[in-house]
């Protein structure tokens, strides 16, 4: 008899391209202990715009740019004050603009990908955050990567987010922090 253990299905089906909506009071809890940096904001996978309904409800006025690839989420993302609305995929997209901050829940399946694209973009002081698996520290694939790029800050979630609204997966995330610095600090929230 073989039985499969899923930590991300948990028996269930995943959702097509991995969108799984954040809920709004896990970043205002990330936000309530970590002070975002003057300038532009991009929030590349902006989805219903959980991101920018939190960073606005915190008192930030930034200019936020939202990229989305999803068409339909558009009205959603311009009742939260964004400043500029992108209907295209990050992947692909280039800026013309310097970004301060870039800030995500990206998709799972294409974490590295937004990460690589993430600091492909980035200028010299950029801050990265991204809500992402804390297995994410693990395996041997991204093991040079973690060489190259130390992660200054983690935000370890105290509690499972329900990104679908019917229950917590058997997964610990938390808001992976690279800003440049030396340091390294690790923070339950």
């Amino acid at each position: 008899m073989v039985i499969h253990i899923s930590a991300t299905n948990r028996g269930s089906k995943r959702i097509k391209s991995d969108f799984y909506v954040t809920p709004p009071e896990v970043v205002s809890s990330f936000l309530n202990n970590h002070q975002l940096q003057e300038g532009y904001i991009l929030e590349p996978c902006a989805g219903n715009g959980s991101f920018v309904k939190a960073i606005r409800q915190a008192g930030y006025d930034n200019h936020i740019t939202s990229i989305e690839i999803f068409e339909q989420q558009y009205n959603n993302l311009l009742q939260y004050d964004n400043n500029e609305v992108l209907i295209t995929d990050f992947l692909e997209w280039e800026p013309n603009k310097k970004y301060k901050t870039i800030i995500t829940n990206p998709p799972y399946s294409l974490a590295m990908e937004f990460l690589n694209k993430s600091f492909e973009i980035a200028e010299e002081g950029t801050e990265i955050i991204m809500l992402l698996r804390l297995a994410f520290l693990e395996s041997k694939k991204r093991y040079n990567f973690w060489q190259k790029h130390p992660v200054n800050k983690l935000y370890a979630l105290s509690s499972r987010p329900s990104f679908t609204g019917k229950g917590t997966d058997a997964t610990a995330y938390g808001f992976f922090v690279w800003d440049g610095s030396n340091k390294q600090e690790i923070k339950v929230i």
